[in-house]
């Protein structure tokens, strides 16, 4: 592969371009198939039986052009990438976004690889900020929540001689039948069920009401029509119940031995005082936070300058995926959140790119203050931490060295240095 030019198409971004011949796309693809020629099962032959030419028949031209383009990548593109970086005096902040240009059997390809160069920041000021720590006041209806909570977890099931209502605690063995005959998962003893959750197909926890312990008894239900398992989706079953007991979730009482237990102290006055002390000490460190945050934000507002779009773009996808997955954590679609807090996809992008263009430019100045303030971690520092890292995974200093960007280590935390120094160098004030 060659180098055919380095641009720069905006400030503080770098555009190289690479070529490989046809001679070269070739060479790696024929590799590509001697490596993975095994794992191809054409028709008419047996499994890695077939040549190349029979299973780009099959499969196409271009299908083992990928692997070739990445394996020819990986092996020439860094050591032509870093001399070009250092013959031009570029500073990457960020690792290349790489792409695809053009690629055909007679011509070989061409790709791109496109870098974030360190923008040149003017910093009005860098130390002298001013923010406040409002920590809000603890309330006793919060203090109640948590013991509240604290109980639940106390709690203790006791038996229930009456019939099940819900939210009773049952257990049960259950068989389900289709058409008389036990399926495959309908079976289970001993199973602890709280009736109302929900956790069983609709009509099972309902079955199971005004029934006593000891109790048998039969429960006709018909499974949903999009049920995961096909075989039963839609289908009327039996299940034949055994009801060993019920039970009540019986809450300890808030005294004296609740305390001792729970709060590892004397009394309920005492629990309640640790109690609220726990809340304040959270309730100011996310005050606290929220102050260094305002710092910084100034200190992005003190940088001037033009960032690199690609920069801010990178940015921009880490928050968005960063949201989307907190977002698939409380089971919810971005659409639908949306649609709960009013905003438009537009007006939420915007939001979003604005963070991300306000963390970049921050990032960036820090970085200038931790060059211009000599905070950037030493050789020596960095081999200590690399070290470090070594001995704890059994592995050589060499090795984790291959497999680590130590430029972006050593960028990200003279970075978060610079940030210390910053804050320290700032007012908080307490409220």
């Amino acid at each position: 592969m060659k180098l055919v030019s380095v641009e720069t198409p905006e400030k503080s971004v770098c555009k190289m371009t690479f070529s490989a011949s046809a001679e070269e796309l070739e060479a790696a693809s024929n590799a590509v198939y001697e490596r993975t020629r095994a794992t191809y099962t054409i028709k008419g032959f047996a499994k890695g039986e077939a040549d190349r030419a029979q299973i780009e028949a099959d499969r196409g031209e271009h299908t083992f052009w990928y692997d070739a383009i990445n394996d020819l990548m990986d092996k020439d593109v860094p050591a032509l990438y870093d001399a070009a970086m250092a013959e031009h005096g570029f500073h990457a902040v960020d690792e290349p976004v790489y792409d695809l240009v053009s690629v055909k059997k007679d011509e070989g390809f061409v790709a791109t690889a496109t870098t974030a160069l360190q923008p040149e920041l003017k910093l009005t000021q860098t130390t002298g900020f001013k923010a406040e720590c409002v920590t809000p006041e603890v309330t006793d209806k919060e203090i109640d929540a948590v013991l509240e909570r604290r109980r639940a977890v106390s709690a203790e099931l006791v038996p229930h001689k009456g019939p099940a209502v819900k939210g009773n605690i049952v257990h049960i063995d259950y068989e389900g039948l289709l058409e008389g005959k036990p399926f495959n998962g309908g079976t289970a003893q001993n199973q602890t069920l709280q009736l109302g959750s929900g956790r069983m197909i609709p009509g099972f926890e309902e079955g199971i009401l005004g029934h006593k312990g000891g109790e048998e008894f039969d429960i006709f239900v018909t499974f949903p029509a999009r049920y995961h398992v096909s075989d039963l989706a839609g289908k009327p079953v039996v299940f034949k119940i055994k009801l060993h007991d019920v039970c009540v979730r019986q809450l300890p009482a808030l005294n004296s031995d609740f305390a001792k237990k729970a709060g590892n102290v004397d009394t309920m006055d005492e629990f309640r005082a640790q109690i609220r002390q726990q809340l304040h000490d959270g309730k100011h460190a996310s005050a606290l936070n929220r102050a260094k945050d305002a710092i910084l934000t100034q200190l992005a507002s003190a940088a001037e300058g033009e960032l690199p779009s690609v920069l801010v773009e990178t940015a921009y996808q880490q928050e968005m995926e960063r949201f989307q997955q907190q977002l698939q954590m409380q089971r919810l679609s971005l659409d639908r959140y949306l649609s709960q807090v009013h905003q438009t996809r537009e007006s939420f992008t915007a939001a979003v790119r604005a963070v991300a263009e306000k963390n970049t430019r921050a990032r960036m100045a820090l970085l200038q203050v931790a060059q211009s303030e000599g905070l950037l971690p030493t050789e020596e520092e960095i081999d200590k931490t690399l070290s470090e890292r070594a001995e704890r995974t059994k592995k050589t200093l060499e090795e984790i060295k291959a497999a680590t960007n130590v430029e972006a280590m050593r960028r990200n935390e003279g970075i978060r240095r610079a940030a210390d120094y910053v804050i320290e160098h700032s007012t908080i004030e307490e409220k």
